[in-house]
This record gives structure tokens, sequence and C-alpha cells, in this order.
């Protein structure tokens, strides 16, 4: 049995966290599982098994600066207490902390092109943040330690920005909740065609690329948007809004959709067209490149160009007007779903980190 620990920033509803969490979930069947955070509120709606051990580390937080003593902490903390344990690191920001400590085994999970990722602002809100996030994840590129990827596209990314050509190309790719995300037992034969859209409001998810699609259609379908953002600043009066609880409910959307749309600039791996395809969706994504280690343009998915509206519109009404290519689409995508499970990715994961 492995001692197991996985370091996270914060615990809370996020593309990133869902695949830790869903690989602690299979591995602490067969081993001891951490998930260690500097001390900060909860707020994650995934499903986290009970055998998993929660940590927080440092004092409950008052103001930013307790928020970061807390994270400088944590390295130190699993020093004294966990050395001998295989600790994985996934924050850019995080694995600085992480530059002065030696541990036996220590790993980073480069989940998207971490270097590019805050581009829109909204968050760093302007240039000089974002140049010193820049400069402080290149950085974190420095440590001699073993780094596995999440597609192929994090990993040309990585090495782009941070010339490591000494890094080999190790992938452990995210998955499928088969137990939740599953096709629908009745094939779809709807009259009038629904889609699903998962929403955000960072600019570079290109909502608005959605919205202005929709508004140039001559036939409007149904369209189901799910977001926990506030959307307020986006035109959904034409939407039905749905804040899903947990995982469940989003599949119980998706298996009753006929389409799911993704419009977003790049992704690391883009789990969410997956998950749909396992529902029996027929897809439609921008190329955002990560897509690629699943997607495969007019067999199992329709691909194109990112920001281009026009061509986004054409699919759309392609897939509304054109019954049988959207079945077989829809059978494609289920095929391909069922080579993901989050069983071999946690397999894949222990192989590397032996």
């Amino acid at each position: 049995m492995k001692k197991i620990i996985f370091v996270l920033p914060q615990l809370k509803t996020g593309g990133g966290v869902r695949v830790i969490v869903e690989l602690a979930n299979i591995l602490c069947k067969n081993h001891q599982v951490f998930i260690i955070i500097p001390n900060t509120k909860i707020e994650c709606t995934f499903f986290i098994d009970k055998k998993i051990i929660i940590q927080k580390v440092g004092q409950t937080p008052k103001n930013k600066l307790t928020k970061l003593l807390n994270l400088i902490k944590l390295p130190n903390y699993l020093k004294n207490n966990h050395n001998d344990a295989y600790i994985i690191i996934t924050d850019p920001i995080q694995a600085l902390t992480f530059l002065p400590y030696s541990f036996k085994n220590l790993f980073r999970f480069i989940q998207a092109d971490d270097y590019k990722i805050f581009d829109d602002l909204l968050l760093l809100k302007n240039n000089f943040n974002l140049f010193i996030y820049k400069t402080l994840t290149k950085l974190s590129y420095k440590k001699n330690i073993n780094f596995f990827f999440n597609s192929s596209f994090s990993y040309e990314m990585f090495i782009k920005t941070s010339k490591r050509y000494d890094i080999k190309k190790q992938i452990v790719h995210p998955s499928i909740n088969h137990d939740i995300f599953y096709p629908p037992k009745k094939s779809k034969n709807s009259e009038k065609i629904t889609i699903a859209y998962i929403a955000r409001k960072h600019p570079i998810k290109r909502f608005d690329d959605f919205i202005n699609s929709y508004n140039i259609l001559n036939k409007k379908p149904n369209v189901v948007i799910i977001s926990h953002d506030n959307l307020s600043n986006f035109e959904i009066q034409n939407f039905k809004l749905i804040s899903p609880k947990d995982d469940k409910e989003i599949a119980d959307v998706l298996r009753g959709s006929d389409i799911f749309v993704f419009t977003s600039l790049w992704e690391g791996f883009g789990l969410p067209p997956l998950e749909a395809m396992a529902c029996g969706c027929a897809i439609i994504s921008s190329d955002v490149k990560g897509i690629n280690e699943y997607a495969k343009n007019n067999i199992n998915a329709l691909i194109y160009p990112p920001k281009n509206i026009k061509e986004l519109t054409l699919r759309i009404e392609e897939l509304i007007k054109n019954h049988k290519k959207r079945e077989n689409l829809q059978k494609e995508a289920i095929k391909t779903s069922k080579e993901f499970s989050w069983e071999k990715s946690a397999n894949k994961l222990l192989e590397l980190m032996e």
C-alpha cells in the first residue's frame, strides 16, 4: 500500500480539481490517499470517497497574508510529516513553494497551458500582474522533478515555454465516471432539437460566440445552459439555465440533449465534451487542441476554428437538419467514450510514479 498525496491550492468545483478527485476516488481503494490544501473554505460539489483523508494546513484565513502564509507552510508540513509519500502537485504558484525542499517522490501534474491560462485578465486584472504570474510560472518549471501531463497539447505547450527538452512526454488522460455519465436507455428522437452548453464567464471560454451563433440561426433549438457562474452580463433570456448540485444533474441534462456545443479558445484536455459523448450527445467543438486526444472531425464530432461564429453556426444548422449525421456522431461518440475510464487513468498514474 502506497501513501499518495494530492496537493491543491484549494478544493472547489472546477475541471482540474475534478481530475484529482476522480483519481483519488479510485486510488483510495488500495492505497492511503490524502488531499492536502492550505487552510481555506472547501467549495467542492464532486463526490469524494470517505476513505480519502482531507487535511488543511495553517490557520483559518483572515486575510490575504494568512492565505499566503498557509501556502508557504504546506511544503514544510509535508516534509516533516509525509516525506515518504508520493506527492503530486498541480498548481504552478504552489509549486514554487516546493523549490527549497527535497522529497523522495515529488511529481508535477500539468493539466493546461499554465503559462497562458490567465491571459484573458479576468482574474489577474492587469498586465503587470500577468507578467509576475508568467515569470513565476516559468520559474516553477525549473525544479528537477518528474512531470506528467493530461494531453500531448499540454506537453507541447510546456516544452515551448520551459525549454525543458529533457522532460519526457508522459500522459495521464482525464476520464469519465461511467456510473454517472452514460447514454440514455432510449434512442434520441426529439421533435425539437435540444442543445446543451456549459457556460463560464471567462472570456477564454467564448460564451459570447455561442450566443451570437444562436441569434443567427433561422430555426431556434431548445438550449439548456449549465453553469454556476454569474452570467448577468450575457443575454441568456432565451435559454434555460440550470445550476446543478452534482454531476448526476449534469449527466441528466446531457442525456436529455441532442447536441453539445463547446466554444473554448483552448483546453489542456477538454473533459466536458467527452462526458457529453458518454451521454449520447453529438459534439460540436472548437479546435481547442486538447480534444484531439479523443475527438475526430466528421467521425465522432464536428470541429470548427475557434472564434469563427459563421462556421459554428453552419455546424449547428447541419446537425439540426441532418438527423442521420447527428445519429451517427452520437453512436461514434458513445463508442469513443468507452475507451476512457478513471481506473485506466489511475493505473497509468501509478505506473508513471513507479
